[in-house]
């Protein structure tokens, strides 16, 4: 037995393992490029624990397999390091796990596998992500630090990438190329369990970290342009006219405007104040004037046609008498004043809303605070039954030892 476990550690020579390994290790007996490949597998000697374990481990044992047969990994992946993978990044052309009937790894699950294997540091990561140039290098570098990172990171570090709408194209498992963007494959990386069949770990949703204050409350890149939004449908929904709220230097400036017109503008402002004015006008810009009915029926006998009625006339008597009128000034005042009103009201309502987020934090602080308190005094019973359990355990046990020990003595 000796002579042969001598030989099995010659044979194994090229394994590199101690010899109290070598008997068991596969190897033995193996031709050397058994050795040279697990060599080429193996994780970096100074890299650290993730989540507890091998980097190399988050990825299954039959797709680390797959892809340390595969033909890339060998060609390709061999001796790549943090400035070389930039290059093979550059060359991918869509991202994805394993495809076909033969489930062959794509490009982009052999590179993330390499990343894992040679664990770049935490800032060569974010310039992978941060830099705008290979959308592909992002991606890569984004899921690398998703499974490797903290949460709290993970979501200050990916929420960003959500404006980044880029197109990628993304292979499935039937082999077949279809378009996503970026940030769908961002909103995969913090929802999904499984990414390019790689299983994520566990990430505690946001809205609980927000309770717990470990995150502030996101804002959206979308709020402003929907409070631009509601202020813009106030006024449809009111029924305000347009030209009733013009601020009061339009209206200096129009009148201004007006009386530098000359005698055709004066005209066209009487003309204005005589003609009939409809409902709705009359609503706007006030009561008719005294005298119109008067001098429309009397151009009706005549068979002549009031000028003021002309669109060109109409429409300009409207643009001056409409801004400088004394009856537009009390609508734009009363605009102004709605205005304010308005402000005065959304102002009250984001300090409400401000006042209940602030109100649930407290809530949600006091809350995780009696809870951890239940959790300590439920793990200190614990213990304390625990304690107890065991020595009465231990009791018994010399109980019964003193007991076979008196049996002996007696015998």
């Amino acid at each position: 037995s000796t002579s042969s476990a001598q030989s099995a550690v010659l044979r194994s020579s090229a394994c590199l393992l101690p010899a109290w390994k070598a008997l068991r290790c596969p190897c033995a007996g193996a031709p050397p490029q058994c050795s040279a490949e697990r060599m080429a597998n193996r994780t970096d000697t100074q890299a650290d624990t993730v989540h507890g374990t091998n980097p190399q481990y988050l990825v299954d044992r039959i797709i680390r397999n797959k892809i340390y047969n595969d033909a890339y990994w060998k060609e390709f992946c061999f001796g790549l390091t943090t400035e070389s993978l930039i290059d093979r990044a550059a060359e991918i052309d869509y991202v994805g796990g394993t495809y076909g009937g033969r489930r062959r790894p794509a490009k982009f699950l052999c590179l993330f596998l390499k990343m894992l294997q040679i664990q770049p540091d935490e800032d060569v990561v974010m310039e992978y992500i941060k830099q705008p140039d290979l959308k592909y290098l992002r991606a890569l570098g984004a899921a690398y630090y998703r499974i490797s990172m903290r949460h709290i990171d993970v979501y200050q570090t990916l929420e960003p990438l959500y404006a980044d709408y880029r197109k990628l194209r993304y292979r499935d498992l039937a082999g077949k190329l279809s378009i996503i963007h970026m940030d769908e494959f961002i909103d995969w990386l913090l929802r999904e369990k499984t990414v390019c069949d790689v299983t994520m770990p566990g990430l505690p949703k946001r809205e609980t970290l927000e309770l717990t204050l470990d995150l502030p409350p996101r804002e959206s890149v979308l709020e402003d342009d929907l409070e631009d939004l509601e202020d813009l449908e106030a006024p449809a929904d009111e029924g305000v006219s347009p030209g009733a709220g013009d601020p009061p230097e339009a209206a200096e400036g129009a009148a201004a405007s007006s009386s530098s017109a000359g005698a055709v503008g004066s005209t066209a402002g009487a003309a204005e104040g005589r003609r009939s004015v409809t409902p709705e006008r009359a609503r706007v810009h006030g009561p008719t004037l005294p005298g119109s009915a008067a001098r429309e029926e009397e151009m009706r006998r005549k068979g002549g046609r009031d000028r003021s009625r002309s669109p060109r006339r109409r429409s300009r008597s409207r643009s001056q008498g409409g801004a400088s009128g004394r009856y537009s000034s009390s609508d734009g005042s009363n605009d102004r004043a709605r205005r304010k009103a308005k402000e005065k009201e959304k102002k009250a309502k984001r300090d409400d809303k401000k006042g209940d987020r602030e109100r649930k934090e407290k809530e949600g602080r006091r809350e995780e605070h009696e809870r951890r308190e239940k959790e300590e005094r439920r793990q200190e019973r614990e213990r304390r039954e625990e304690e107890e359990r065991e020595d009465r355990e231990k009791k018994e046990r010399q109980e019964k030892k003193k007991d076979k020990k008196e049996k002996k003595e007696k015998k």
